[in-house]
């Protein structure tokens, strides 16, 4: 006998519920802290939470309704003596904020191996509370079946809604986790297969009070279901009408419908407003650092969008742990195209009735299809008006409505071109799936874990060697900077590769920082190891790994510059470095162990005082200058020499500037430096570069007023060979370039 699909799909759901559930660390996933804190208390036999003076640790989840926490606290339970708190130690990088696909400090705790397979003590709990989540998940996939089963009248339809379901990235992701989505989305769909089966089957006081009581369970899960009983008592009313029950039935059922729904979720409501004056509990969300302070318009809410469906698709951990984009443009987009057939299918009424020869088979199969759509767009609309008053674009959220998207879905891959349809579904349910099975390993593993660990030996010839010690406890065994130029406003990349001397007790911050003239600091970044994963205390001796820190310039970055690239170890409480030596004990302060030139991005027009038409070699021209025309003996004057680079130079040049007269036996002033203060040195020029390079000129005290001429020159640092100075007219003798002439006045001008 061969095994039933729906089994199979369950099977291959539960596989894939277990596999995200043993790959995501202890509380890193949404809010999953506190969900378990609530868990817990319930098990511990503390009663439910109070909402006013909240003891259990539940935050803003006191006020979640109390299902899903009580049948959670059954998995709980035999775990009352272990100690959460235990795995609890906080990445202070967590909230760094990098692209979702680069696993950067996506960690909210550090994971030790305390949590190591086989798991044991407050691990092994709250591994094991997560199969709540698992149980509620296969109860959304059998309640989708059956849903899809009412609508379709065939098990195809039904086996596709239900796969949308299985194989839905995000979905499974929360059912591996100790959350109420999961909760939410099984008894709001498990309550519109109850109204489907009333709709196909006729009224009855037993299918009425089926239909309440699931309302009334789902409304014990999340505040948002509460729209089941208009959208169910709708069904209920249309139904009794349609098949002409008459109006005492009608209203018996609809009694024993209410009924049924209060008498099981109404007591939570009630006892909120009796004891807190908030039915719903929602100040406990609004008062929290992402409550806004006032509501904000719709129009307001636009850029928090593609969070939103992200996040629907599939977002791991706390939310920011991603695919690529084009991910979720495909999935959207996909999406949108089957939807808008389905609501074209919808509208075709009389072709419906048509191909099911029956128009009282069309008239349900619609009915269905509308209450789902009528439930999707509510729970869209709640969402809104939630995100309205709290920071909350959480896809997740939609979940209440998700057998009833996945109905109006697979409805939109049936009809006519059997061929092509059954290809798109394929293709979707395939894109779905290969997702899901990936992302343990692909994104959530390959986010969480600790860095792969080498021999020392192993990792040399991965970086640039630079064999410095800090305080001889770790050495950086070599670093290698990803661009030699960058912009302001960009960023870079940093691989350092680091090892442990000797046990280190404790936890140290890497920082990573350029340095330019007075030693400002145009980018920076402090993280601990391992991209906040891998805490020095962790490190084991004699074993070394590599990070790759993204490090990104501040727009304001002064340019071009030669910025000097600091690397090292301080103690974030103290802010004291740990000293940096060489291997062979000498002090290495600061520890520079690279640079990175800063350019302009976009190459600025030169416009100088005075424009010039000269070339220094084959490499170097001079645009012109800026500089005043009078001068006071005593004073300083700054002349900014406007350069372009022809090629790069192949070498490293002095520029000088010289006030002389020809005879004089030397310079009556003069400056000689290399270029930007030596800040930009010609070993880093690369062609087209405009560099726009001020040198002091101290005037003599006891110069005699008179017009002195002005000279420019270059010459090689190693040697003093001058670089061929070239004008209009030829070579210029001595290879001095001259400028405008120093008109010296007995006072300074006005």
């Amino acid at each position: 006998m061969k095994p039933k699909p729906l089994f199979i799909l369950l099977l291959a759901f539960a596989l894939l519920v277990c596999l995200h559930n043993a790959s995501t660390p202890v509380f890193e996933a949404p809010d999953e802290v506190w969900h378990h804190a609530y868990v817990r208390w319930l098990a511990q036999g503390n009663g439910l939470p109070a909402m006013d003076n909240d003891a259990s640790g539940a935050n803003q989840e006191v006020a979640q309704p109390p299902l899903y926490y009580a049948v959670a606290a059954l998995f709980n339970a035999p775990f009352k003596h272990a100690d959460p708190n235990t795995l609890i130690w906080g990445n202070p990088g967590f909230s760094y904020q990098a692209s979702g696909t680069v696993p950067d400090n996506k960690n909210w705790l550090i994971h030790t191996s305390q949590e190591a397979w086989p798991w044991r003590g407050a691990a092994l709990s709250i591994h094991v509370t997560r199969l709540a989540s698992l149980l509620f998940g296969l109860l959304t996939v059998t309640a989708t079946w059956g849903l899809g089963y009412e609508t379709f009248g065939d098990r195809r339809g039904a086996r596709v809604a239900a796969m949308l379901v299985a194989f839905h990235p995000q979905f499974v992701f929360m059912c591996s986790v100790i959350s109420n989505d999961s909760a939410a989305a099984a008894l709001s769909t498990a309550a519109l297969w109850a109204v489907a089966r009333l709709a196909r089957r006729g009224l009855s006081l037993r299918r009425a009070v089926a239909c309440g009581l699931l309302v009334g369970l789902a409304a014990l899960t999340k505040t948002s279901a509460l729209l089941l009983l208009p959208i169910a008592g709708l069904a209920l009313l249309w139904t009794g009408v349609r098949r002409s029950a008459g109006r005492r039935p009608i209203l018996a059922c609809g009694a024993a419908f209410i009924v049924a729904a209060v008498l099981v979720g109404g007591w939570w409501y009630g006892r909120n407003g009796v004891l807190y004056g908030d039915l719903l509990g929602i100040s406990n969300h609004t008062n929290t650092p992402w409550g806004r302070p006032a509501p904000v318009s719709l129009l307001e809410l636009w850029p928090e969008m593609p969070r939103l469906v992200y996040s629907f698709w599939a977002a791991y951990g706390w939310g920011h742990v991603t695919w690529p984009a084009w991910v979720y443009w495909g999935l959207t987009l996909g999406t949108l195209a089957v939807f808008i057939r389905s609501l074209w299918l919808m509208a075709r009424t009389t072709k419906a009735s048509q191909a099911m020869n029956n128009r009282r088979e069309a008239q349900t199969y619609l009915m269905i299809l509308m209450l789902s759509l009528l439930w999707c767009g509510g729970i869209g609309a709640a969402l809104l008006q939630w995100m309205r008053q709290v920071e909350a674009p959480h896809g997740r959220l939609l979940f209440p409505a998700l057998g009833a998207w996945a109905l109006l879905v697979a409805n939109g891959f049936r009809g006519q071109g059997a061929r092509s349809r059954g290809q798109g579904l394929s293709l979707f349910t395939l894109a779905l799936f290969t997702l899901t099975a990936l992302a343990p390993g692909a994104r959530i593993l390959a986010t969480f874990a600790p860095p792969r660990l080498y021999a020392p030996a192993q990792v040399m010839n991965k970086v640039r060697p630079t064999e410095i010690d800090y305080a001889r406890q770790a050495r950086l065994i070599g670093v290698t900077v990803d661009t030699e130029r960058a912009t302001p406003g960009a960023a870079f990349t940093v691989k350092a590769c680091w090892e442990a001397l000797t046990p280190i007790q404790r936890d140290y911050t890497v920082f990573i920082h350029l340095i330019g003239p007075e030693n400002s600091r145009v980018a920076e970044r402090h993280t601990y190891p391992g991209l906040g994963r891998f805490p020095t205390s962790l490190w084991p001796v004699g074993r070394a790994f590599c990070d790759h820190y993204r490090v990104p310039i501040a727009s304001w970055a002064d340019a071009p510059l030669l910025y000097r690239l600091e690397v090292g170890l301080f103690d974030a409480e103290t802010g004291a470095r740990l000293p940096a030596t060489l291997a062979d004990g000498h002090p290495f302060e600061p520890p520079v162990v690279g640079a990175v030139s800063i350019v302009p991005a976009v190459t600025p027009d030169a416009a100088p005082a005075h424009a010039i038409n000269a070339t220094f070699g084959e490499h170097i021209a001079l645009r012109g200058y800026d500089g005043p025309a009078v001068a006071a003996p005593g004073e300083t004057i700054t002349l900014t020499l406007h350069w372009e680079a022809l090629r790069a130079p192949d070498g490293d040049f002095t520029v000088f500037v010289h006030l002389w007269r020809p005879g004089d036996s030397a310079p009556l002033a003069q400056h000689d430096s290399s270029p930007r203060a030596g800040w930009y040195p010609t070993t880093v020029w690369q062609a087209g570069d405009r560099i726009p390079d001020a040198h002091p000129l101290a005037i003599p005290a006891d110069l005699p007023p008179g017009e002195y001429p002005l000279w420019v020159g270059w010459y090689r640092a190693t040697d003093g060979i001058r670089l061929p100075a070239n004008g209009p007219e030829g070579r210029y003798p001595h290879d001095l370039m001259p400028l405008e002439t120093l008109s010296i006045t007995p006072f300074p001008p006005q």
